[in-house]
């Protein structure tokens, strides 16, 4: 079964399973209904429409008995929200006057002696493959690839919230990324928070701030990633992994784009624009009452889908060359690349890569040791090993070479990720607790 389109958006994507995806654009129109006389249809735009008999109105009624501001219809989270705004002869939904309600789609909404509908259309376009073989650092030319390249450049053009789903590894960082470079928010912070990289007793202040004295340690006033990332983008990384008793507050931030920090009073205006990921199917979690489904439909505004490596296999040579290009003068056979493709990637392209690194740091970038990580350990190649010193004990020359590897790996890593740990540990697939023992322990200086 598709995902229909909630009425959260103006804009979201439908998948079916076997299909391409589609592009959904909900539309919402008031219609004047009146006998004997052609409908006449506004469209509904995020400002709203005034309804009455004043000449400057969006909607202007000649009925006696609608007052000159008589109504303001706007677009809200389960449809419209109808709010009469002092009039002498009331607005009347089902038959009960109305102060202030939230409506469905396809309401009948009475104001003096006049019919208002809303109504609510929804068109469908499939999803054109861009012309792009890459989107900020995502790199593909397959169709798959393609899609979501499209789908990032049509994200780009609105302030809408994205939900990234994809397995580990797929790139949805730097699919957030990429969407806040080509955005019109670009000259602003892009500001990540790994909901599932810090302590649970440490997320509240981490994503809203804190105030001097809220709790032990809190020795000055410090923003959270919420005051942070404001005038530009926040990316809520492992969302799934988001405690449930924290999600009612982050849906009220979402909405209200306001943050009171922890032990404070100030309510703090942000001007954010939402990147949420998981690898977890949030909607699974929902009945598993594991995740709140407000929540779920306030980030499921527009959902992109990062496909695994297995769904763009012809783009395993095109990466795999690009991953060797500042590794060295490594060269793979086409009958090396093939087998490359050939094989299981469960990390997807992360572990792809960290399989190439691995060959051209330890193994001098070996054609048959890249080819051979990718299923089984490779063979010792005797040119990049020839200085080992073999009249030493064999544990202190592997002591050395793990040395050095590591200390190698984890600069370069940390380069890669511009010095953020918690990011180096997901693409390396460790622990990040592992990775900072690592820095300490050669001395690395990170940020």
């Amino acid at each position: 079964m598709p995902n229909e389109p909630q009425h959260h958006g103006s804009t979201t994507v439908v998948y079916r399973a076997g299909e391409r995806p589609e592009i959904a654009e909900r539309r919402l129109h008031v219609c004047v209904v009146a006998e004997a006389a052609p409908e006449q249809r506004l469209p509904l735009t995020p400002a709203g429409l005034v309804v009455g008999s004043q000449s400057d109105c969006g909607l202007v009624l000649a009925d006696p008995a609608v007052s000159r501001r008589h109504l303001l219809i706007q677009p809200a989270e389960a449809g419209v929200l109808l709010r009469d705004l002092g009039s002498t002869n009331g607005t009347f939904v089902g038959g009960l006057r109305v102060t202030e309600v939230v409506a469905p789609p396809g309401t009948a909404v009475f104001v003096g002696e006049t019919r208002l509908e809303i109504v609510e259309t929804v068109e469908r376009i499939p999803v054109p493959l861009s012309r792009r073989r890459r989107f900020g650092e995502l790199l593909g030319e397959s169709a798959a690839m393609r899609e979501v390249y499209t789908l990032l450049e049509r994200a780009g053009e609105v302030d809408v919230t994205v939900l990234l789903e994809g397995a580990t590894g797929t790139g949805k960082e730097l699919a957030a990324r990429a969407l806040h470079a080509h955005s019109a928010r670009a000259s602003g912070p892009f500001q990540v928070f790994d909901c599932g990289a810090v302590s649970p007793t440490l997320i509240e202040s981490e994503l809203f701030g804190h105030v001097k004295g809220a709790f032990t340690g809190a020795d000055r006033d410090r923003p959270g990633a919420f005051e942070l990332a404001s005038g530009g983008t926040l990316f809520l990384d492992e969302i799934g992994e988001l405690p449930l008793a924290l999600q009612p507050k982050l849906l009220r931030a979402l909405e209200s784009r306001v943050v009171k920090r922890v032990g404070g009073l100030e309510a703090i205006p942000v001007d954010v624009r939402f990147v949420a990921a998981t690898n977890r199917d949030l909607r699974r979690e929902v009945k598993r009452e594991r995740f709140r489904e407000d929540l779920l439909y306030r980030l499921d505004v527009f959902r992109i889908v990062m496909p695994p490596l297995t769904a763009h296999r012809e783009d395993i040579p095109l990466l795999v060359k690009h991953f060797l290009g500042p590794l060295g003068d490594a060269q793979l056979d086409e009958e090396t690349l093939t087998r490359l493709a050939q094989a299981d990637w469960p990390g997807n392209v992360r572990e792809l890569r960290n399989a190439v690194e691995r060959a051209v740091i330890l193994l001098g970038g070996n054609a048959a040791a890249v080819a051979a990580l990718s299923s089984t350990p490779p063979p010792p190649p005797s040119e990049a090993l020839a200085a080992v010193d073999a009249s030493r004990p064999f544990k202190d020359v592997k002591a050395d070479l793990v040395t050095a590897f590591e200390r190698v790996y984890i600069e370069r890593i940390l380069e890669r990720t511009g010095g953020n740990v918690s990011a180096a540990a997901r693409e390396a697939g460790i622990d990040r607790k592992h990775l900072e023992r690592l820095i300490r322990k050669h001395g690395i200086e990170s940020r």
